[in-house]
């Protein structure tokens, strides 16, 4: 009788064991998420295959900007966050394709594709080592999403075991305008 309470006492710790260590198992996406590494605006941080200085961050509710011999102008539903960076490739070329706003509450802006066309617009661009460069990161967020930000910056879009920059945007960084000209930040 004694035996049999003690197997019956072993297996329930056994399977409360089990539960336990299912329960606190990170998921998949968890262990082979991105290796955030922090940063703030106005400082560079190393990434594995890349530097970044973001400078500052504008707040427009318009974009201006000349490309192909044609005049843009551009608005939105809620604001443009236009990030100035220096960026370079080190130790080989590569390309910045993951930018993303992170806004405090937790909503994800991608950068813009409605601004591609302008000159200094760096996502997807070719950087090289040596030669730094600087340009435009654009988003266009919501207006309760402009304060206490942070832009997540990656060589790949979705990164998976690979550096993503977390840089916070304090608010001195951050200025205001009614109709932003890019080409006045390039």
């Amino acid at each position: 009788m004694i035996r049999a309470l003690a197997r019956v006492t072993a297996l329930a710790v056994a399977a409360l064991l089990l539960f336990a260590l299912q329960q606190t198992t990170p998921g998949y996406s968890e262990i082979t998420g991105p290796i955030t590494q922090h940063g703030v605006a106005g400082t560079t941080t190393n990434a594995r295959g890349f530097t970044l200085r973001v400078e500052k961050v504008v707040l427009a509710e318009r974009l201006r900007w000349q490309a192909f011999g044609r005049s843009y102008d551009r608005d939105t539903g809620g604001l443009w966050a236009v990030a100035v960076v220096e960026v370079e490739g080190t130790p080989a070329t590569t390309a910045l394709s993951g930018a993303t706003w992170l806004a405090a509450s937790g909503l994800r802006f991608e950068a813009s594709e409605r601004a591609e066309s302008f000159r200094g617009f760096l996502r997807g661009r070719r950087l090289e080592p040596g030669l730094p460069q600087r340009g435009l990161l654009i988003f266009e967020i919501g207006r309760d999403a402009a304060r206490n930000g942070a832009l997540l910056v990656s060589m790949s879009r979705w990164p998976r075991l690979d550096t993503q920059l977390r840089i916070t945007i304090p608010d001195e960084r951050i200025e205001q305008a009614e109709t932003l000209d890019l080409e006045t930040l390039t």
